[in-house]
């Protein structure tokens, strides 16, 4: 059998991870020179509140090669076979950790390493499927070929509510980060096709964020064959108001989440995201 393998910015509640047997490893946030194991050591909403009474931006680390080297080992040792889904290479070192440990055993050929180009939700999704292929009795290159196919349609849209971890981060200065609050611009970013961030639009005002969100929703339309999720940080309040975005467009099969530490770590409170995948 094959063993599939996540990290914990795939945000699948317990109950998920339970139900198709997947083996999870932790990545690390460092909040104030303490690490803690993402999901496990703190909760979301501590680690928010630590977030925010921190003076530095926290910071974010991967597994070591030797802890994804034991843990594949152990499943071999239990006779499966190992498929990794993996954080975007592009947004972590995690996946390169798991490439030296593979090459560190004695039948590295029975481990598979998928870059999913993604995070959060979409990179659960895909471990979802991978997982209901494996259960299928499916090969490891059949998981790869659907695997390949989705992360060609996975789109993730961002409104982020602050420019503060931006600042705390070095990359506005001080008067940037006054100028920006004042005239209340909010960045609209996307993760691109390649696992890369980059910017949708700026705008003014939350109803203007609203408007990009939808736009983008637009030109790349929801494949309803999967859930549609609403990523967030810290206040859920603003759910509804995304909740009322997609039903407008037609969109019934909605879920919503809080975003793990490590992803919250990058984007600062008070962001939310849709996350889905498309039609093309």
């Amino acid at each position: 059998m094959i063993r599939i393998v996540t990290d914990s910015t795939c945000d699948l509640p317990q109950s998920l991870i339970e139900e198709h047997a997947l083996t999870v490893i932790h990545l690390n946030v460092v909040i104030d020179g303490q690490t803690y194991a993402d999901g496990i050591d703190l909760s979301h909403a501590d680690f928010y509140t630590k977030m925010a009474q921190s003076k530095q931006l926290p910071t974010t680390s991967q597994p070591s090669p030797a802890t994804f080297r034991d843990m594949f080992q152990e499943i071999l040792d239990a006779g499966d076979d190992v498929y990794y889904v993996a954080i975007a290479s592009t947004l972590s070192g995690t996946l390169q950790s798991a490439r030296i440990a593979r090459d560190l055993l004695d039948t590295p050929e029975r481990v598979t390493i998928f870059d999913s180009l993604s995070t959060t939700y979409a990179l659960g999704m895909l471990v979802i499927v991978a997982s209901k292929l494996a259960a299928q009795g499916a090969t490891a290159d059949e998981i790869t070929a659907e695997l390949t196919s989705m992360r060609k349609r996975q789109r993730l849209v961002f409104s982020v509510d602050t420019l503060e971890n931006l600042r705390k981060g070095g990359r506005i200065n001080n008067l940037s980060f006054l100028f920006g609050s004042l005239l209340n611009i909010k960045p609209i970013l996307q993760l691109d096709l390649e696992g890369v961030v980059q910017a949708y639009d700026r705008v003014r005002g939350k109803k203007n964020a609203i408007l990009a969100v939808k736009r983008f929703l637009t030109e790349f339309p929801v494949d309803e064959t999967y859930p549609v999720a609403i990523g967030h940080t810290v206040d859920p309040s603003t759910v509804p108001v995304w909740k009322q975005l997609l039903q407008e467009l037609g969109i019934t099969n909605i879920l919503d989440f809080e975003l793990s530490g490590v992803i919250g770590t990058h984007v600062g409170q008070g962001t939310n995201g849709i996350i889905y995948f498309s039609k093309a």
